[in-house]
């Protein structure tokens, strides 16, 4: 299981000649919240957004990104640019509130768990604000379910577990 924050600001390396083909800037999730990509820094005024569909990424490493080839880049498209990312966009995770069905906040998303090249989401870490995070360490939740991505905020079923940070 990797940590969102553990891929951004990795390289991006080009197997074969090692060429440097760009840094990960935000994870792109689509509406069934599977991990579907890389999204790479910009790098000009006029560049439009890149990104690499997961199926392509030859390894994701602890300290790179591997592609086999600079065609697996891709500029995004209108499709692409709904799917949610973690620290960027208009309905970017981080930073949004978690509500339990019951009504009950539970957090703030800070960071997500997913689980490699498969792309499962499968955790959210969350804050409650920075002395209680010093004090009591953030929470992470492990849903059974997928949460509701509201427009506002995100909605736990009943009963989720909450766990404290590793």
């Amino acid at each position: 299981m990797r940590k969102s924050q553990d891929v951004i600001g990795l390289p991006v390396i080009h197997v074969e000649t090692g060429k440097r083909l760009g840094v990960v800037k935000d994870l792109l999730f689509d509406e069934e919240q599977r991990l579907r990509g890389l999204l790479l820094e910009c790098g000009g005024w006029i560049r439009r957004g890149r990104f690499i569909p997961i199926e392509r990424i030859r390894s994701l490493g602890v300290d790179a990104v591997i592609l086999n080839s600079e065609a697996d880049i891709f500029p995004l498209s209108e499709r692409q640019t709904g799917w949610t990312g973690l620290v960027t966009g208009e309905r970017k995770l981080k930073g949004r509130p978690v509500l339990s069905a019951g009504g009950q906040a539970m957090g703030t998303v800070e960071d997500v768990y997913f689980w490699g090249e498969m792309g499962i989401l499968s955790g959210y870490e969350l804050s409650d604000g920075f002395f209680n995070d010093l004090r009591e360490g953030r929470k992470v939740i492990r849903p059974e379910t997928p949460l509701t991505w509201g427009e506002d905020v995100l909605i736990a079923s009943l009963g989720e577990p909450v766990r404290d940070a590793q």
